[in-house]
């Protein structure tokens, strides 16, 4: 059942139990303020249009679905404080796919019988193969938060990335380590596809720069110890070690690390995931900004980073998390697109995305402005808070890379440390640093 006045509804295809854990999260944004004009005053609607959120919001891989919820709701409250859509209020619909393809079929198929959305947000690579055929045979616009190198040429032309390729970040990665110095790097990553994915790709990038993989590790998520496999590691003698571990993982992978006396033998390399507060918060605040940097879509170039963090900070009530600026751009840009089209037809907002993402333009970085340049025909370039929106023809985003680190509060904050440029990274995939 729908609430009155709020942006959020718990979609039928969460349950009860999801919803009752994302409430107690503060996921679930406030009712009264999201019908509110830039001006102050109630918007006056002429009805609403829908747009699904949705990834693994309960399970071992909530850190990675949740963060999408979050940014949805976090846009989609500044795009109803400047009128919504073409007039109508955006309604975000959470849906939890528990981080299985079956599993996320169906809650999209209900989903789409009940609300008929407008657009997806999500999900993640876990579930992107069992969702792919519902949202392409419905011809809904898919805004997929997922990095697996299998879509860098992607053909749908109802999927768009919002988010690098992990073959984007993997290039990044192993090119700041061989800056650093590291020759010599061990792999550890929980056995998921989405985590799995990254290990061939930094492994090819490290190798091209002049890197030597050591060891190489594969471990189910979610055990109490993985001493075996840590000692393995320490053994190898590596001076820096790629990851990606859900957070009760890495809680005890470097807990083992500990107690074998060796947290400082060499450094950590993670991937976005590892910024998240929830995995910051796992292995210990101090413990990782002391041993740890992961990699995030860089912000170094947009105007847009203060308005997100001070509006999700608002609308979600805790720190942003990781990813959520994604799901955020995502939802300003689709938003961005209809208002050009003039329209909520897949078909013709297709045509549109371009026309408001990439250059030449005026450069917008929030909804507000490109409306009002819309409005007044003008060719508008949106540049959200992860970066350029600027699509190739696969419809993938091309960006650069910021190298954060955990602050050492209570919070599970981060702060930028260093920023990889695309031009950089193109340097990195020729092999030279």
């Amino acid at each position: 059942m729908r609430r009155k006045g709020s942006i959020t509804r718990r979609a039928t295809v969460l349950g009860v139990a999801g919803a009752s854990a994302l409430a107690l999260m503060g996921v679930l944004g406030a009712g009264g303020a999201y019908g509110a004009t830039s001006h102050g005053r109630r918007a006056d609607f002429s009805g609403t249009v829908h747009f699904t959120a949705m990834g693994p919001l309960t399970g071992s891989y909530a850190a990675l679905g949740i963060p999408i919820v979050q940014g949805t709701e976090t846009a989609a409250y500044l795009i109803n404080k400047a009128g919504g859509i073409l007039g109508k209020k955006l309604v975000v619909d959470p849906v939890d796919t528990k981080g299985d393809p079956a599993d996320a079929a169906t809650a999209l198929a209900e989903e789409v019988a009940l609300n008929h959305p407008a657009a997806i947000i999500g999900p993640i690579t876990l579930e992107i193969h069992g969702v792919e055929p519902i949202f392409t045979r419905d011809k809904i616009l898919d805004g997929w938060n997922g990095g697996t190198p299998a879509f860098d040429h992607n053909t749908n032309k109802y999927l768009w990335r919002c988010n690098p390729s992990d073959s984007q970040q993997g290039v990044a990665m192993a090119g700041y380590a061989m800056l650093k110095g590291y020759k010599r790097a061990a792999m550890l990553f929980t056995s998921a596809a989405a985590s799995q994915s990254f290990e061939p790709l930094i492994r090819a990038s490290y190798a091209r720069l002049g890197g030597k993989v050591v060891a190489t590790k594969s471990i189910q998520a979610g055990l109490p110890s993985y001493s075996s496999t840590v000692e393995a590691i320490v053994r190898a003698h590596p001076q820096v070690v790629f990851t990606q571990l859900t957070p009760p993982t890495a809680a005890a992978v470097f807990k083992n690390l500990e107690s074998l006396g060796a947290l400082n033998k060499f450094r950590w390399v993670g991937t976005t995931f590892m910024a998240g507060t929830t995995v910051v918060r796992a292995i210990g605040p101090s413990v990782s900004k002391a041993h740890m940097v992961s990699f995030i879509g860089s912000t170094a170039l947009s105007g847009a980073a203060t308005l997100f963090r001070s509006t999700y900070e608002k609308v979600n009530h805790h720190a942003v998390e990781s990813g959520a600026n994604f799901a955020y751009d995502c939802t300003i840009d689709f938003a961005l697109a209809m208002t050009k089209a003039k329209s909520f037809t897949s078909t013709k907002v297709i045509k549109a995305i371009d026309q408001v993402s990439n250059p030449p333009g005026i450069t917008v970085t929030t909804y507000a402005q490109g409306v009002k340049l819309l409005k007044k025909g003008k060719k508008i370039n949106y540049t959200g808070v992860s970066g350029p929106m600027n699509f190739n023809r696969y419809h993938n985003v091309i960006g650069g890379w910021s190298v954060v680190r955990a602050k050492g509060t209570a919070k599970g904050l981060i702060s930028v440390i260093q920023t990889i440029s695309p031009t950089q990274i193109t340097k990195f995939i020729s092999g030279k640093l």
